[in-house]
This record gives C-alpha cells, structure tokens and sequence, in this order.
C-alpha cells in the first residue's frame, strides 16, 4: 500500500458498498486508519458482517476532512504542534544558514511554545527585518568539514 500519499476521494463510488479492506484497497490506506476513521465519525452499517460502508458515505467523510493548505505570510512560521503558520513571539526570529543561497527561520511559538521552523532565501532577510527582529546564527560546521 502506498505511503506518504493522502486518501483520494476521487477514487470512491458513491454508489457501492465497501467493506473496510475494501476500502482502505481502493484509497491506498491502512485498514487501522479506516477502523480510525469509522471511530471518528465516518459512517458504516454495523449491524451485519461484514461491516459495510457506503461510497457515498465514504467521500462525504473524506471531503469533509479534507484541509485547505494554509500559506505562511512572510512573517509567518509554521507551527507543528498547533498546525498552523504564526507570527514568532515577541517577534523574534533567528536565521540559521544551510547553503550560500537559503537557511532555516527559526522562531517560537507564542500559543505553545514549541520551535517553528521556515525555509527562506537568504536575499529575504534584509526585508523581513522591518517587521520582525532577525538575529544570524553561525552556520552548524556538516559532516564532511
């Protein structure tokens, strides 16, 4: 079964029924995810063996799950944690530099806590320090130096 690929509802019939192994044949996913789903609301006939779920039922759960990707702002880190890109706290970012052209913004976040990470260009600095107090960092020496 494939890895890394989020379930395509476009692959369910709304007019057939599927049993859990079918289902989770037909969208590449684990059966264990489709047990996970059905105990998070997806709809399924219970009362008879096997347990049956409805396309149609299946592509509404499946829609509706569905997320909007939310684009970070130039100011903005993603938060892993709370899911969501935000400002750092205190407006406080720190650059640390990966290769001559790009580097990772690191910042915390203000509702949790954890560590915040963005992948900028290095040319993207001096603009965003209007807005947010940039500090360098050295550059971590790698492996092969």
């Amino acid at each position: 079964m494939p890895r890394g690929r989020e379930a395509s509802p476009r692959r369910v019939k709304i007019h057939r029924c599927y049993t859990i192994d079918e289902l989770a044949r037909v969208l590449g996913v684990a059966r264990g995810s489709v047990r996970r789903w059905i105990k998070s609301g997806l709809p399924a006939l219970r009362d008879q063996k096997p347990m049956l779920i409805l396309g149609e039922d299946a592509l509404h759960f499946l829609s509706a799950r569905k997320r909007s990707r939310s684009k970070c702002e130039p100011d903005e880190c993603y938060c892993v944690k709370c899911r969501t890109p935000r400002r750092p706290a205190g407006d406080m970012a720190e650059f640390v530099p990966l290769t001559d052209t790009t580097g990772n913004l690191r910042g915390i976040c203000p509702d949790c806590g954890s560590l915040m990470h963005k992948r900028i260009r290095c040319d993207a600095i001096e603009p965003l320090r209007a807005v947010l107090d940039v500090t360098i960092a050295q550059a971590l020496p790698s492996l092969k130096d």
